[in-house]
């Protein structure tokens, strides 16, 4: 019992981008059963029972495709065989004249692909109210032989899925299915394709493009000695003293309760510098702590910056800490989209009084020079401090469609509509120069806002994220930047939370493949990127030392790009360098349609 216990803390703490666990209303009422449910079937004192095992008369046997006034059907089987061996039987050649060849190769590597989550990861990811979101857009699509929405028995398929495998593909979703017919609106499956189109083809052909562009760029760089250069990986000359801040505030909740909102901040200090030093706050992602991005606070500060990294309460480990008290009832709070830009406001503001009273930090820091580094929400929290407001017109537009939705982050960016007005203009004029790591963008600031932002800005993607796509919400949001100081670093196959060092720290654990799924296969070497461009940026632009320019060039990126992870570096790019690469017009536009609501950002 109690390594079963260890277990399901180890799968809750792995939960990517605060996302999971995180219960719907309706699911609230479960919520002790899920519990043990959970409990009971990774302890083995319990079995699921027989009768929820598939029968052949509860299992999905033909799929009818409604066009208009017809009704086609197809075999599971026929499905079935394709996927195993390429034969086209004479039930499935009716269809494959209409999807072509090119389609039908897509199709088979959709029915190939495998799902790789626990039972206990996918119980709590399809009870998660982001997920339940997507599986309510996604019932629309699927839907019982009743013609109902088809979201219960889609979450159904999955669970037992993964409950007889932890490898499992679509047909085994589909032999799961608890009904004997699944209907399909064509019209919405041409959604879901070009979906999938953005996910796969595009995907590759976007991050191939980012290096297209950054071997042209090297080539037009001074010829770059990297080895004789000093290596910016490596620590700094500084010894780092550490000191933790508790800081608190009034705010008012989404109930109209007027609160304090408490949190802690972790200082990095230098010491020995003969200047006041630069200023750099890091905003880690949500339920992340700190302590995620404690690597890069002694890494920066042993430069000579003075690092501030708050924990932003709202969405931070208490998320996590909650769910494993058995809370799991809890919520993001949309407040956030407005205290996290505002808990780094008031972070400098604390660190301006100390400069000025505390006798141990009077004149050591520099608060006209502060750069901002955030991850995924602390992405956006960086964006949002260096001039994107938040775009209620896009926000209010684009969340009421209907379709399905594979990019996770727009569920988390559409909880923002719950926001009553406010004002949406959460700059700092302190703030010179801003990273955003996996940052979530689309629609929270869409090419309206991202063209705002007049201050240098690095946007880093990680082509194996699925939580924030690396095409909708860093390659796409580059091209939106009008700033002329601009950078998009690509990295190849690292995942979303690569960046993040989460709660263990330096204790150099092996990877489990949930680790791998959501990090990439070498979350270490990432971070090496991270810290070396990081600190070049901020050298350059916050602290005004020129020579760190040379860093910043996709002739550096390449000398330091090693297996298993590539990094690419560039300035510029283009929609015509992304569509040759592609081969025709991308699956979805690079400029988003124009806003057409009547909400008018403060």
């Amino acid at each position: 019992m109690q390594q079963s216990t260890v277990e399901i803390k180890q799968a809750i703490e792995s939960l990517p981008f605060g996302f999971i666990g995180l219960m719907s209303k309706a699911a609230r009422r479960n919520r002790l059963i899920l519990r043990l449910f959970l409990i009971l079937c990774c302890t083995g004192l319990v079995m699921v029972p027989i009768a929820l095992k598939p029968k052949p008369a509860l299992s999905a046997e033909k799929l009818y495709i409604i066009y208009g006034p017809l009704k086609l059907s197809l075999s599971v089987n026929s499905l079935q065989t394709f996927a195993e061996t390429g034969k086209v039987d004479s039930e499935l050649r009716f269809y494959a004249r209409f999807v072509g060849a090119k389609g039908m190769v897509q199709l088979r590597k959709l029915l190939q692909l495998h799902g790789d989550l626990s039972l206990t990861t996918t119980s709590q990811l399809t009870y998660a109210p982001i997920s339940e979101d997507f599986l309510q857009r996604l019932g629309q699509l699927v839907k019982t032989e009743a013609g109902v929405n088809g979201f219960h028995a889609i979450r159904a398929a999955w669970i037992l899925s993964a409950h007889k495998s932890q490898s499992y593909t679509l047909i085994d979703l589909l032999r799961n299915y608890p009904t004997k017919r699944v209907l399909i609106n064509f019209t919405d499956l041409q959604t879901v394709q070009q979906i999938l189109l953005t996910l796969v083809d595009y995907k590759k052909a976007a991050t191939t493009a980012i290096a297209q562009a950054a071997q042209a760029e090297a080539a037009t760089e001074p010829k770059l000695a990297a080895s004789q250069l000093p290596d910016p990986r490596k620590p700094g000359p500084f010894q780092v003293s550490r000191r933790t801040l508790q800081l608190e505030r009034p705010v008012r909740s989404l109930e109209g309760n007027r609160v304090n909102r408490r949190f802690k901040v972790e200082l990095y200090i230098p010491e020995g510098t003969s200047q006041p030093a630069p200023i750099v706050a890091i905003s880690h992602g949500m339920g992340s702590t700190p302590t995620g991005f404690s690597y890069l606070g002694e890494h920066l500060a042993s430069y000579g910056f003075v690092v501030a990294i708050p924990e932003h309460v709202g969405s931070g480990k208490a998320i996590k800490k909650a769910l494993l008290a058995g809370l799991i009832n809890t919520n993001v709070d949309p407040a956030d989209f407005v205290e996290r830009p505002l808990d780094i406001k008031q972070t400098l503001d604390e660190l301006e009084q100390l400069t000025q009273s505390d006798p141990t930090l009077k004149g050591r820091f520099n608060l006209q020079n502060v750069g901002v580094i955030g991850h995924s929400f602390g992405g956006y929290t960086a964006l949002a401090l260096a001039g994107a407001r938040l775009n209620m017109a896009r926000v209010v537009q684009d969340c009421a469609i209907n379709k399905p939705r594979i990019n996770l982050s727009i569920y988390l960016q559409c909880l923002s509509s719950q926001l009553p007005a406010t004002e949406s203009n959460l700059s700092d004029p302190r703030i010179k120069a801003v990273i955003s790591i996996n940052p979530l963008t689309s629609i929270v600031f869409g090419p309206e806002e991202m063209s705002r932002i007049q201050v240098p800005t690095m946007l880093v993607s990680a082509s194996h994220d699925f939580l924030t796509g690396a095409v909708s919400e860093q390659i796409h949001p580059f091209l939106w930047l009008k700033t002329q100081k601009k950078y998009l670093v690509s990295m190849v196959p690292a995942g979303h939370t690569a960046a993040d060092q989460g709660e263990r720290g330096k204790q150099n654990q092996p990877l489990t493949q949930r680790d791998i799924l959501f990090a990439g296969p070498d979350p270490a070497l990432t971070r090496d990127y991270i810290r070396a461009l990081s600190l070049a940026f901020m050298q350059t632009y916050v602290a005004q030392h020129p020579e760190y320019q040379t860093y910043l060039s996709a002739s550096y990126a390449q000398a330091i790009s090693q297996k298993p992870i590539q990094v690419d570096l560039v300035r510029s790019l283009t929609p015509a360098q992304l569509e040759q690469a592609y081969g025709s017009p991308p699956p979805v536009p690079f400029f988003p349609a124009p806003v057409t609501g009547l909400v008018v950002n403060k």
